[in-house]
């Protein structure tokens, strides 16, 4: 494990890097790292970013925190390779228990939340921002996305802007969710409605 995260630091340059074993922050090959001032790491679990399955290929992965960001880290979390994320100027993103796929594509621009035991498939896109501006009075262009416990969300999923999505809740693959998923149901579709209650899965 040494030997991994001291092949990790050698592709760093230029950022204010705080890795121990003691906080349980495990940064893999090909990772690369953008930190400005006035980020902040909150580590109370363990963080593995970059991994892979079986001794599988590492992939370019990159995580940025802008200035005044915030990472908080509540349980045990892997993000496996080919991941872009981005933690925009004063946003938090929170992460609880599970993992993400491979390249996923998270851009937090206001608060993204992750609860525990949730399972993110390959190439999901978690976006709380339009990032261009309608031109209307009530029109807000970021609102926070909160992803509830014992979540399931499928390959292709996109979950955009001021979405709530329910414990037990299941995504299915290529959905597009603009609403506010119940929890236990299954949601599917573009944009993605509910078509099964009272779901279960493991």
């Amino acid at each position: 494990m040494l030997n991994r995260i001291a092949r990790g630091l050698r592709k760093l340059k230029n950022i204010n890097l705080f890795l121990s074993i003691r906080t349980k922050l495990i940064i893999f090959r090909c990772v690369h790292l953008g930190f400005e001032s006035g980020h902040n790491i909150i580590n109370k679990g363990k963080l593995q970013l970059g991994c892979t399955y079986d001794k599988g290929r590492l992939l370019n992965s990159s995580l940025v925190l802008r200035d005044g960001a915030s990472l908080i880290i509540n349980g045990d979390f892997n993000v496996y390779t080919g991941f872009r994320i981005s933690v925009n100027k004063n946003a938090t993103l929170e992460l609880g228990s599970g993992y993400i796929n491979y390249d996923v594509n998270i851009g937090c621009f206001n608060n993204i939340k992750i609860g525990n035991n949730v399972a993110i498939a390959e190439n999901v896109t978690i976006r709380d921002s339009d990032n261009h501006q309608l031109l209307y009075d009530s029109y807000k262009i970021s609102k926070p996305i909160e992803i509830g416990n014992n979540v399931w969300i499928g390959i292709n999923a996109t979950i955009l802007k001021g979405v709530k999505i329910g414990d037990g809740a299941i995504v299915a693959a290529g959905s597009i969710v603009t609403k506010d998923v119940p929890a236990r149901c299954l949601v599917a579709g573009v944009p993605a409605k509910v078509i099964k209650t009272n779901v279960d899965w493991k």
